[in-house]
């Protein structure tokens, strides 16, 4: 085998390598209880005059960059 081929088959085999592993990470969160959990979702604005029914539980981010819950 070449070297440059040699290189070709490193490249194709790191990038099957990352594709692979990104393929089984999955983006979603599915809470198991009351306790904390971490997810890269992130929060949306406030509708107008603050949260209300239609906020999620976390809440979302005010006018003042705070978290507001209703």
């Amino acid at each position: 085998m070449t070297p440059v081929a040699r290189r070709v088959a490193a490249v194709a085999l790191a990038v099957g390598a990352l594709v692979a592993c990104a393929d089984e990470q999955d983006p979603g969160l599915a809470p198991s209880g009351d306790e904390p959990a971490t997810t890269s979702d992130t929060l949306g604005q406030c509708p107008p005059g603050g949260p209300d029914v239609t906020t999620p539980p976390a809440g979302c981010i005010g006018d003042d960059g705070q978290v507001l819950r209703g």
